[in-house]
């Protein structure tokens, strides 16, 4: 039986728009791929790639002392999480540091690719001083979701009242040359949900949410963003480790997320996908949400953020949720860019304009290459 459920107090975003979620908002708004062709090198060939911008500075939340030891995925990690902290009113030395715990989502790597040195989780708790568990959660695109999943874990147990949740991702010329492999890179414009998409566009991107127990962070004041209704996680035991969950394991994710929280199908008010122009895994979460949804598929909007930002796979679960988080506060709705003609077989409502919605229900999904997906559903707090 879940406790009490856990709260989001905190969120902060970069992305190749720049540093800031109304920053990463303002991009989405306007529905325009912030991909860009990329000239091609030794290592790597041509692509489109929605990188960071060339005028990114680091947050001058960061200290001093260390923003000169740091490189690129390093610092945009600490920015996110600063941006997270400020929101929810915390800092490095608010509270018992042995109350506070990290789960990180690991960056997505190519195969043979070295491992990170230190986990963008560690250095946040070396940053910050943090004394409660450190962990790091694999899952490649769905790596993001699934700290969120592992997160929530421990706030059931009471044996912490915060946990910084956090997913890093740069993309480096291996990572580049893998993809080009496996035909998974868009030859031109890259649309979630497109029958005519011819893959994916990598982007880069940090997020970071911070997440409570409820009744800690109604006592200390925070302001509440949303409460964690339920999530579902499965494994997908059938596929290659370079293949996508299949539609009825993609399903089985949403459906645990919604029986986690108690919820029919006709109270999700919006669903924020995952689908990034790779049709593998664009049908197979169109298809795993009308296995979920059935006749009421119609009646939760559609959309997916991947369009704009490009794939940012560690990142793009907890990108989602922070995007969703903006939705239900302005009460407003953003376009799948680039969607003009969707993908057979799935009769569902995708948002192609801008649009006010009332929006109480949430949920999020994330497929990850190699077989993991996870949901979550969120509910607005009132």
């Amino acid at each position: 039986m879940v406790k009490d459920r856990s709260v989001i107090t905190g969120c902060g975003i970069v992305t190749a728009a720049g540093s800031g979620v109304q920053v990463a908002w303002d991009a989405l708004r306007s529905a325009q791929s912030l991909g860009r062709v990329l000239d091609s090198t030794e290592e790597s060939p041509s692509f489109q790639g929605a990188l960071l911008p060339s005028n990114y500075r680091p947050s001058p939340e960061i200290p001093k002392n260390v923003v000169h030891f740091l490189d690129r995925p390093s610092m945009i990690a600490l920015d996110a999480t600063f941006q997270a902290l400020k929101e929810a009113n915390l800092s490095s030395g608010s509270g018992d540091a042995r109350r506070f715990a990290i789960c990180d989502g690991l960056a997505y790597r190519s195969p043979g690719q070295a491992a990170l040195f230190s986990p963008y989780g560690q250095l946040i708790g070396n940053v910050l001083g943090i004394r409660g568990p450190v962990v790091s959660n694999t899952g490649n695109e769905a790596s993001g979701l699934a700290a969120l999943a592992a997160a929530d874990r421990f706030l059931q147990t009471d044996s912490v009242d915060i946990v910084i949740v956090t997913a890093t991702q740069t993309i480096q010329p291996k990572i580049i040359t893998h993809l080009a492999e496996q035909g998974a890179l868009a030859s031109t414009e890259s649309a979630p949900f497109d029958k005519n998409s011819t893959g994916c566009i990598p982007g880069e991107a940090a997020v970071s949410i911070i997440l409570e127990r409820e009744e800690f962070a109604v006592n200390r004041g925070a302001i509440v963003k949303a409460r964690i209704a339920g999530l579902g996680e499965v494994f997908d035991p059938t596929v290659e480790p370079l293949q996508m969950p299949s539609s009825v394991e993609a399903g089985r994710s949403t459906q645990e997320a919604l029986g986690n929280a108690g919820y029919l199908q006709n109270q999700i008010d919006h669903v924020v996908a995952s689908a990034d122009g790779r049709l593998e895994k664009d049908s197979a979460e169109a298809d795993g949400l009308m296995r979920t949804f059935g006749r009421h598929a119609y009646y939760a909007t559609v959309t997916a953020v991947a369009g704009v930002f490009g794939e940012t796979f560690a990142a793009s679960g907890l990108l989602g949720l922070g995007i969703a988080l903006e939705e239900m506060r302005l009460g407003e709705v953003l376009p799948v860019a680039g969607l003009n003609n969707p993908i057979e077989g799935a009769d569902l409502a995708y948002i192609l304009e801008p649009r006010l919605e009332n929006l109480d229900c949430v949920l999020v999904s994330s497929l990850g290459m190699g077989g993991n997906a996870v949901a979550c559903v969120l509910q607005s707090y009132d």
